[in-house]
């Protein structure tokens, strides 16, 4: 093959090639344009040749640095873009700028320059990326911040809380009752009203507030700048005005209400996990209180209420259990009630309960819950290799999750995400004979990091205690055990 057809092959593959391919000479003039230039640009072949290169597919604004690099090349040498992958932005013909990619190299003959360029247009895979980082940090429903980035975003806020010695606010929300409005409505409704609960919320802050869904109808918003309880209190009044608005999806007989504990921050040096417990603990009192209402934490608060576990407790036993239920007669026919009841206020779960093993199945006995409407009633029960129970019986599963989105074993049960079952603790209750009964556990709607051995120590000696009082039972004598 000679060099002339050996140059024509090679044109002909420049010309069909995927990417743009643009040559220019020493003065700026194109000199090569191939099909896909056409197609990119908008400029025939005919329109392009010989024509200043930035007037035909630079915008003008990147005019003058371009000639000043071409120049600089060429009296000294030195450029910043040739021999590699640069991104920029270029111009069509209608006028449109796109993103590009280009690999630009160069030829010397005689002293004189020609430049060229394969050129793509990335215009789809910039929104692409655009699409991927709004997933990364946003809600795809509400299009709120996400869990992941409100976990960022707070311990942030709290050193900008810090420097600038100004008190934060933490508010912690969700939908009053939404687990029955989304199974009586249908999950679409339920999208629905979730993403009008979002624009309510967001219609009453201000746009520097940091508002994201973490996940089900809970949601957070962080309000810096907050330098009384009195600011943070007319913020959530404001909001609770607007939730109690008539006409949600379009209904006039539609009422939602939401619950909303306020945690204020004042700079101390804790974790951020502290102040989402702090807000999450004001949250419940809101929903003790009733409902549709807003209630309002400080740290201060929180180290006054003998509610709270004390971090000084190394060790337990049988008779400090006791004390703590403070029943004294087992033969008290509240006795399982009133424990389940006070381990679940004591490590501050939102339900307990025991059940028991029997027929392949695993039955609730006892249940105790924050809520006035717990995910499971008395009498409930289902196939025990489809719970928790079974699971952590037989070792699938840790006595202690303090997050069950990051156990993949949890994560295969369908309650998980459906509750969802997010801290987890459970402990079987065995009979003298070595029998397991089933097992005394308790769960919360959210991540707990705080739980640990201690608490787990609490539960097997509540569970002792359960066992003793069941084999005492009369009832309880012939039911069946695995």
């Amino acid at each position: 093959m000679n060099n002339q057809n050996q140059e024509q092959r090679l044109r002909n593959i420049l010309y069909t090639s995927y990417d743009a391919f643009v040559g220019v000479d020493h003065d700026g003039l194109i000199i090569e344009w191939n099909k896909q230039a056409e197609i990119i640009f908008g400029w025939d072949y005919q329109d392009a040749i010989g024509q200043k290169m930035e007037e035909m597919i630079i915008p003008e604004r990147f005019r003058k640095a371009h000639q000043h690099g071409m120049e600089r090349f060429i009296g000294t040498g030195y450029a910043e873009v040739l021999n590699r992958r640069i991104q920029l932005e270029a111009r069509r013909k209608t006028g449109e700028e796109f993103p590009v990619e280009m690999a630009i190299t160069y030829t010397q003959k005689s002293g004189m320059y020609e430049f060229y360029a394969f050129i793509q247009d990335i215009s789809d895979r910039k929104i692409e990326e655009k699409n991927l980082r709004f997933l990364a940090s946003n809600d795809p429903l509400t299009g709120l911040n996400n869990r992941s980035y409100f976990n960022t975003s707070l311990p942030e806020a709290m050193a900008r809380s810090r420097r600038n010695n100004a008190n934060m606010a933490l508010m912690y929300l969700d939908i009053d009752h939404f687990k029955s409005i989304n199974d009586s409505l249908g999950h679409e409704a339920g999208d629905q009203l979730l993403k009008e609960f979002a624009i309510r919320l967001k219609s009453k802050l201000r746009e520097v507030d940091i508002v994201s869904r973490l996940g089900g109808d809970e949601f957070t918003v962080i309000i810096e700048g907050v330098v009384s309880e009195e600011n943070a209190s007319k913020v959530a009044g404001n909001i609770l005005q607007e939730f109690n608005r008539s006409s949600w999806l379009d209904s006039n007989h539609l009422k939602i209400t939401s619950s909303i504990g306020i945690a204020i921050y004042d700079g101390r040096n804790v974790i951020a996990d502290k102040l989402v417990a702090l807000a999450d603990k004001a949250m419940y009192k809101a929903k003790h209180s009733g409902r549709n209402n807003f209630k309002i934490l400080k740290f201060e608060d929180v180290e006054k209420s003998p509610e709270i576990k004390s971090a000084h407790t190394t060790s337990i036993n049988l008779k400090g259990t006791q004390t703590l239920l403070n029943i004294q007669n087992k033969g008290n026919e509240d006795f399982l009630q009133n424990t389940l009841s006070a381990l679940r206020r004591h490590l501050d779960m939102d339900v307990a309960f025991i059940s028991h093993f029997h027929d392949g199945v695993r039955e609730f006995k006892r249940v105790d819950a924050k809520d006035m409407n717990p995910p499971i009633s008395v009498g409930d029960s289902g196939p025990l290799e489809e719970s928790y129970c079974q699971r952590v019986v037989d070792g699938r599963l840790p006595e202690i999750i303090n997050d069950a989105f990051e156990v993949p074993e949890a994560m295969s049960l369908e309650v998980t995400a459906k509750l969802p079952v997010r801290a987890h603790m459970s402990v079987p209750i065995r009979l003298n004979d070595g029998n397991v009964y089933g097992t005394f556990c308790c769960f919360s709607y959210k991540p707990n990091q705080t739980l640990n051995e201690r608490d787990i120590s609490i539960m097997h000696v509540f569970a002792d205690l359960i066992s003793q009082h069941l084999q005492l039972d009369i009832p309880f004598k012939d039911h069946q055990t695995i």
